[in-house]
């Protein structure tokens, strides 16, 4: 079977219009509950995969007073993963964010180990901390590090716990180095949008982006980073 083309981390809820294609398959991911809520039913609506979970810039902003009832709702959708969570030390402006942060990546973690769930990591200026972090926890269903910002030995760390690692369009030179030293069967492609880039569609840049810098055709590249998704997300 012939997969389509797969963008392993997009925001539905943000876009105003959906429209999907034949031959394209977005995977749509929540951060807070009013998100999460909205995500499960876009994603049944459209038959498309969805991740559930609460960001740690959520954390910060609400608190974690709800977090029994969030996690209940998270329960209730079944996803095909838990995520977007994690640890955010941009947005951190004191102990007591980190606190919050940590407070509720560790009870998204205990969620995705009951539910046997993969995770999907944010963890922008935090990637050292999260990777130890699961280390100890000995995480393993499965981990994708979205959006990954980190460094070169940061991600040896974390391919260590059989994580995949996620690029979108954006370009760099340190990207440019992990991407060439990883295994095409570790990468997947995403786009973040509508906060990177404007839609889904625009996955296929960082297609291009990953096979322009490994020096393989685009197709296999497009093939690889789909069965590495759909693995993932059980589709």
């Amino acid at each position: 079977m012939t997969l389509p083309i797969i963008d392993a981390h997009a925001h539905l809820d943000c876009y105003k219009h959906i429209e999907i294609k034949p031959g394209w398959l977005p995977v749509t991911v929540g951060y807070s509950h009013y998100a999460n809520i909205k995500n499960a039913a876009i994603a049944k609506q459209y038959n498309i995969p969805y991740v559930l979970g609460i960001a740690p810039q959520t954390a910060i902003k609400e608190g974690v007073e709800k977090l029994d009832s969030w996690v209940e709702e998270i329960k209730k959708h079944k996803p095909n993963a838990i995520g977007e969570i994690g640890l955010d030390f941009h947005w951190a402006k004191n102990s007591e964010d980190v606190r919050k942060e940590e407070i509720v990546f560790n009870r998204m973690l205990e969620l995705a180990e009951e539910m046997k769930l993969p995770i999907v990591i944010h963890s922008r200026d935090a990637e050292g901390k999260v990777i130890d972090l699961l280390k100890e926890r000995k995480f393993s269903n499965g981990i994708m590090m979205h959006f990954f910002s980190g460094t070169m030995e940061e991600a040896g760390k974390a391919l260590d716990l059989g994580a995949l690692i996620s690029f979108t369009p954006l370009h760099s030179k340190e990207r440019k180095k992990i991407i060439n030293s990883l295994a095409l069967e570790s990468i997947v492609v995403e786009t973040d949008s509508p906060y990177v880039v404007r839609t889904f569609y625009d996955v296929e840049r960082a297609i291009d982006y990953v096979a322009e810098v490994k020096s393989l055709d685009k197709g296999v590249v497009a093939a690889r980073t789909a069965r590495n998704a759909a693995g993932f997300f059980n589709i």
